[in-house]
């Protein structure tokens, strides 16, 4: 019997994991001391350099693992994201569920009308453009993270980001069951309204359990920690298992963890390493799914989606601008921030494909293109425009500290030059 390894060697999901964690973590911190590209855009690197495009490790069967990683990830952002949809910010500055619903209709609207003109069916359009509204959550509240950001402009981008993802989660849940052709009107209806509903229901049903348990174990994190991470886990397997959204059931309940915990029996959870664990392994995989074969064959509608996408967004963002106090210099930083689009789009992708597969694939190419250029693009823009605000703690202390040695030396110098 031969116990030697057998050569060449061929990963399993396990070795797998653990590699791209460690290529994705080292990848990442030499990216971000070039002082121009975050992290992020490292994970994605070493995504795109394990898969099909380029040295091709990840093989279809350890390929159908990351679904699960990718659902996780996702569920995690949701939540987190939805905790950041604050009912008293939106009564404070009214103006700006005004401005995220106008940049949201807009870039439904012009990237429909953009991918309509080139001879797409009107499904395709109308999912294509609602995968558009969404400004990717994973990356904004990363950036967010890594540069310790604070301020009118991260506050705002935050809030639009959470209700641009909000609107587009309502309107994928209901054209979703409209890609199984071989249905009847009254089933698509019906299949709609319970997916929506029903998912809002279940993210409603499923704070009232969190509540109830987090009365039981008491106010100690760590307790809530896990209660938080076992809550959105079982969460995504339900809903899965009763077909209903996920992504909206999670939505729904961080939204709820934000505003009705009247008696504040739920903690504030930064979910800290764990989040960080999960979002290295979204853009990795994220980077996994771009592929340039598809990016040079539909160069034309990639390139004038982005275009259209951003346009829309910024004069959604600009006709509001004064109803929330905003500077112009303000106003063009938020819209410089809203540019990325990413592991979000991907998922809404992989839904797609469960439903229809020949609909599902086509979408792929569109949207894994445009996230390949966008996460290039997004990621740099929303870091500077953090930057750019002023908002960036690690970044002005940085440059505080900076300024204060050189203020030390120099009158230091000074003072040996008096002594002399």
């Amino acid at each position: 019997m031969n116990f030697l390894p057998h050569f060449p060697l061929s990963l399993n999901a396990i070795a797998l994991f653990g590699l791209t964690l460690i290529l994705g973590i080292v990848s990442g911190e030499i990216v971000s001391r070039s002082k121009i590209l975050p992290k992020i855009s490292g994970y994605l690197m070493v995504g795109f350099l394990v898969g099909p495009s380029v040295f091709n490790i990840v093989t279809p069967s350890l390929f159908a693992y990351t679904r699960l990683f990718v659902d996780i990830s996702l569920g995690l952002i949701l939540f987190d994201l939805g905790r950041h949809l604050n009912f008293t910010w939106l009564r404070h500055d009214r103006g700006i569920f005004i401005t995220s619903f106008s940049e949201s209709l807009l870039t439904f609207f012009f990237v429909f009308v953009a991918l309509y003109l080139f001879h797409f069916p009107l499904l395709h359009a109308a999912i294509a453009a609602t995968i558009a509204v969404s400004t990717s959550p994973a990356v904004v509240m990363m950036i967010a993270n890594d540069l310790s950001s604070e301020g009118p402009v991260t506050r705002r981008t935050l809030i639009l980001t959470s209700l641009n993802n909000l609107f587009a989660l309502i309107l994928f849940t209901i054209l979703l069951p409209f890609t199984q052709t071989d249905t009847s009107h009254h089933y698509l209806l019906m299949h709609t309204s319970y997916r929506l509903f029903g998912s809002i229901v279940f993210g409603i049903l499923m704070f009232i359990l969190t509540i109830c348990i987090a009365k039981f174990i008491g106010k100690r994190k760590e307790n809530q920690f896990v209660l938080f991470v076992a809550v959105v886990i079982f969460a995504i397997g339900f809903s899965n298992a009763i077909n209903l959204s996920s992504m909206l059931a999670l939505f729904t309940l961080g939204v709820a963890a934000r505003n009705f915990d009247r008696n504040h029996v739920l903690i504030e959870i930064d979910f800290g390493l764990i989040a960080k664990l999960f979002f290295i392994l979204l853009f990795v995989i994220t980077g996994i799914h771009l592929q340039l074969k598809g990016l040079w064959q539909a160069t034309g509608v990639v390139c004038t989606f982005i275009i259209v996408r951003t346009l829309a967004k910024s004069c959604g963002v600009h006709l509001f601008a004064k109803m929330s106090n905003l500077t112009k210099s303000q106003t063009w930083l938020i819209c410089l921030a809203l540019t990325p689009m990413s592991g979000l789009a991907i998922g809404m992708s992989h839904l797609v494909i469960d439903f229809n597969s020949n609909l599902g694939y086509q979408l792929m190419t569109l949207v894994a293109t445009s996230v390949a250029m966008l996460n290039v693009i997004g990621p740099i823009a929303t870091q500077l425009a953090f930057i750019k605000a002023d908002e960036a703690i690690l970044k002005i202390n940085f440059k505080r500290g900076r300024n204060e040695f050189n203020g030390l030396q120099r009158k230091s110098l000074e003072y040996s030059g008096r002594r002399a």
